[in-house]
């Protein structure tokens, strides 16, 4: 999945914002991790959005630059007064694993390749707080099976990823230090040989901790944050470090 949550449009409040406001922006990183996860390699992550009164849209995807990666198009309307926020995220990724998935419009609850994440959070100058569930899609537990017709039999596993924020700046950069968890067991998909792989963790666990820096320049009429992360995943014993460059219109 795409860092692409992390990519959302923050809307302004109400009080503030009484006209419809555009946003567009491209991120170039040398690495594609997401909650832990390692999606792809060198890839492009380009962002359009609106927003007014609180309210926002946004198409954010990923595209990669090597044959193996997957594209992604991830589509979010959201929500935000006085700090807390609200969201709606359709992911879709290609190169899924039988035919019929790698649709873009094809919506089968269990086969289609997009799935539905709601969101609910709270963001201020100290720190955010943000969880995200999948309610819709392929998101099963591990006792779930796909019979000859591709049909799923089992439970949803509403696979829940909680992740705390603190932003701050030191030395001349800004930085913003991050852990996520999951609660509870999330989705299982099982190989040929029965083996579970579990989408965030079979159980409570740490998924997430990373540290960004980011030092901004400006070039013409363009903002141009460049950043650093070192990004580790507690529970797998994973870790990378990744850099990008982000290129952001002025408005």
């Amino acid at each position: 999945m795409a860092a692409i949550m992390l990519l959302a449009i923050v809307s302004k409040t109400a009080s503030a914002q009484e006209q419809l406001e555009a946003n567009v922006q491209v991120d170039f990183v040398s690495k594609y991790m997401w909650r832990g996860q390692e999606l792809g390699h060198i890839c492009i992550q380009p962002m359009a959005g609106l927003s007014w009164r609180g309210l926002s849209f946004s198409v954010t995807g990923s595209t990669g630059f090597d044959k193996d990666d997957s594209d992604e198009i991830d589509v979010t309307l959201g929500y935000e007064n006085s700090g807390f926020n609200v969201g709606l995220t359709d992911y879709w990724t290609s190169g899924q694993d039988y035919d019929g998935r790698d649709r873009y419009f094809y919506f089968d609850k269990a086969e289609s390749a997009h799935q539905l994440e709601a969101n609910l959070g709270y963001s201020c100058q100290w720190f955010s707080l943000q969880a995200y569930t999948f309610v819709w899609g392929n998101d099963f537990k591990y006792d779930s099976f796909r019979d000859s017709e591709y049909r799923v039999n089992g439970k949803r596993a509403f696979s829940t990823y909680i992740e705390l924020g603190v932003p701050f700046y030191m030395a001349g950069l800004d930085w913003d230090v991050k852990a996520g968890i999951t609660p509870f067991e999330s989705a299982c998909t099982r190989d040929k040989r029965e083996d579970p792989s579990y989408f965030y963790a079979d159980k409570l666990a740490i998924v997430m901790a990373s540290a960004r820096a980011t030092k901004n320049f400006e070039l013409g009429d363009m903002k141009v944050p460049v950043f650093a992360e070192f990004h580790t995943n507690p529970y797998t014993q994973k870790a990378c470090f990744l850099v990008g460059v982000s290129i952001i219109p002025f408005r």
